[in-house]
């Protein structure tokens, strides 16, 4: 059964995706050019929604993710300024 994966990022963010994808890509192909194997991550990207979501999720909100970890909180600031 095939399934129907649709992009819901912008197109430049789909084109980063592509070229990232791209790094890791070990299809192979024949002699004619046309493809024998897919790889792991196009097989992914052709048939698995969530992963791709999951991918677009994580990439919009890392920023912030790392600037609430290695950020100082007010509550840390004021024990350490206590001390």
């Amino acid at each position: 059964m095939a399934t129907s994966v649709q992009w819901h990022g912008t197109r430049t963010e789909g084109l980063e995706l592509v070229q990232a994808l791209s790094r890791y890509c070990s299809c192979v192909f024949g002699a004619h050019g046309l493809r024998v194997s897919v790889c792991a991550p196009h097989e992914m990207l052709c048939s698995d929604q969530r992963a791709i979501d999951g991918l677009l999720f994580s990439r919009r909100i890392a920023a912030q993710l790392c600037n609430e970890e290695f950020r100082p909180s007010e509550t840390t600031t004021e024990v350490v300024a206590r001390s």
